[in-house]
């Protein structure tokens, strides 16, 4: 059995391979079509188109992944179902499932990889996709010199500032309020905020008191917000996208965000889907094996049809159940786990029926 196990998974890791180079290609393929106006009109040079293909692909990578496992899968065994090489196994006495156990093994241990790929890899690769993309297109995210910058902190704290000098640490024409009970209760306009060793400093300004009757006023040489938790690196920091954060840059970033009574649904639903869909792999694997083991007809033009087929079904039942979870509809977790459960369950319901 050892033996037949090597040349199941050599057969599959062949087919998975194959799967994913042409994925890939397909990928940049209709992304090059749909771009190449965009690097014609603003001159783009060879490095920066292939810098820009580059950091792109590891995200293309992570998101046809589960469709790779699963092509994989159903040209693997549909070429031995249609040589009757299934057969030939069975009539010496191995079960169905057994011959498809280190499939859902591999496929098990596949969606674990997928999962470190996606949280490791693929986020720091969009970030500087993005930054390529902008730098391409004439727009600088990366120096750390910022405009119109707007940051929430604890307590109710909201500061904006129409500019940051991330060399001097310095921002320039900035507003800060403190919120209670969802109204200001006091604001203070300066003319620069300063970072000064472990605080920052307002200088030159004048603060209101809004939460008296009546509200006062009074200027101000400097004041000291020593409850302002942000940090330099903060004011610096470029707004990453949730596909740019790793598991726990978006854990940690929700924590804040609650912590300021932000409301961070959508983003603890796309913290779920970090987990739930690397694991598609073996989901979707558990589904497409029976299909493709009971193959006599069709061939790989056949299987691939099915393939398709069963992929439109799964990445629609994703975006629906991220949608149900945006709105509130659904838990965030029951949200980015409910299409695996859903298609799990139907691929075992395929792998009781099938003929053993």
């Amino acid at each position: 059995m050892r033996l037949l196990d090597y040349y199941l998974l050599r057969l599959h890791l062949w087919c998975l391979g194959a799967a994913v180079l042409a994925l890939l290609l397909i990928s940049v393929v209709v992304d090059l079509i749909e771009h190449i106006d965009t690097f014609i009109d603003y001159q783009a040079t060879g490095g920066q188109i292939l810098r820009y293909y580059l950091y792109h692909a590891p995200y293309w990578i992570g998101l046809t992944l589960p469709i790779a496992a699963l092509l994989g899968t159903l040209f693997a065994l549909t070429s031995l179902a249609r040589a009757n090489e299934l057969t030939a196994m069975k009539a010496a006495g191995i079960s169905l499932y057994r011959l498809l156990l280190p499939l859902f093994a591999f496929s098990l241990c596949f969606g674990g990889l997928a999962f470190f790929f996606t949280d490791m890899v693929v986020p720091a690769a969009t970030f500087r996709y993005r930054q390529v993309w902008d730098e391409l297109r004439g727009i600088n995210r990366g120096d750390g010199s910022r405009r119109q910058v707007l940051l929430q902190d604890v307590e109710g704290q909201l500061i904006f500032a129409r500019s940051y000098d991330a060399q001097r640490q310095q921002a320039g024409q900035v507003s800060w309020e403190q919120e209670r009970g969802g109204r200001v209760v006091r604001r203070l306009d300066a003319g620069r905020l300063e970072w000064r060793g472990d605080h920052w400093v307002l200088v030159g300004g004048r603060e209101y008191l809004l939460g008296e009757s009546p509200a006062r006023t009074r200027p101000f040489a400097e004041e000291h917000l020593p409850s302002l938790t942000l940090r330099p690196e903060d004011f610096a920091q470029q707004h990453k996208r949730t596909e740019e954060m790793d598991f726990g840059e978006l854990r940690a970033y929700i924590a804040r965000a609650r912590a300021n009574g932000e409301d961070a649904t959508r983003q603890q639903v796309d913290l779920h889907l970090k987990i739930a869909f690397p694991f598609t792999c073996f989901v979707i694997v558990l589904l497409g094996a029976p299909l493709a083991a009971g193959a006599r007809r069709g061939g790989l033009a056949g299987s691939f049809g099915k393939g398709i087929l069963i992929c439109f079904a799964f990445y629609s039942a994703v975006k629906a159940g991220q949608a149900l979870g945006w709105n509130q509809l659904l838990s965030p977790g029951l949200a980015a786990w409910l299409p695996n459960l859903l298609f799990g369950g139907l691929g075992l319901g395929l792998l009781w029926r099938a003929p053993k």
